[in-house]
């Protein structure tokens, strides 16, 4: 499946979900956002992709720009804008931004669905899919920071990440394992996965995104 389509499938999800549900519902993934304004980053945030508009993304005030400028407007509006940004960006989605676009939606339907309390999709071709990026990720920052190479045993298979011999192991689910990377949970909720040694060299490295303080009950 291109991810193109990957990606289409799952904004037509969180399109039914924040139609269905209540748009104004916290999301507690996303601090001090709600579900209409995830729906905002996404929509803004593809347009940013097609633009090459990046400022904001280190800091961590790319995404809340996106929000601020569009908290004004209904829901209708932004899946009108969301749409438009999907037809003008889809060239992108055969680049290797396609895969962060992938891993960006996956997340972030998740994020919907947990506050909505409308778990589901969670073995769902997607999630594989929005896991190919930040598996990249992490073995690069496990490569440059010289931290022990992982391997990481997945309901399809196994992944070894870093450079050398693994240390240890982590055996997990994809969906949780999306959850982990994209800074989803927290310190203990991690320590408490199926690990068969201490994973501590690991904890540093394992959330791309920032660290959770409090655990996501999801």
């Amino acid at each position: 499946m291109s991810n193109a389509v990957t990606y289409d499938a799952a904004r037509r999800r969180i399109i039914s979900l924040a139609t269905g549900g209540d748009p104004g519902a916290p999301v507690d993934a996303c601090p001090g956002w709600t579900v209409k304004d995830v729906v905002a980053h996404l929509a803004g945030g593809l347009g940013d992709f097609a633009e090459g508009r990046f400022e904001g993304v280190e800091d961590g005030s790319w995404g809340e720009r996106q929000v601020r400028e569009r908290r004004d407007r209904g829901l209708g509006d932004l899946l009108v804008e969301w749409e438009r940004n999907f037809q003008v960006a889809e060239g992108l989605f055969d680049s290797p931004m396609g895969a962060v676009l992938v891993a960006e939606i996956v997340s972030h339907e998740h994020d919907i669905r947990t506050a909505l309390g409308r778990p589901g999709e969670r073995d769902n071709v997607a999630v594989r899919a929005a896991l190919t990026r930040p598996l990249q990720e992490l073995d690069k920052r496990m490569r440059a920071r010289h931290v022990p190479a992982l391997r990481i045993t997945l309901e399809h298979g196994d992944r070894v990440v870093g450079e050398g011999d693994p240390a240890g192991s982590l055996r997990t689910s994809s969906f949780e394992l999306l959850r982990v990377l994209g800074g989803r949970r927290d310190e203990e909720q991690v320590r408490g996965l199926d690990w068969d040694v201490d994973p501590t060299p690991w904890l540093s490295v394992l959330a791309l995104f920032g660290k959770r303080d409090t655990a996501l009950v999801e």
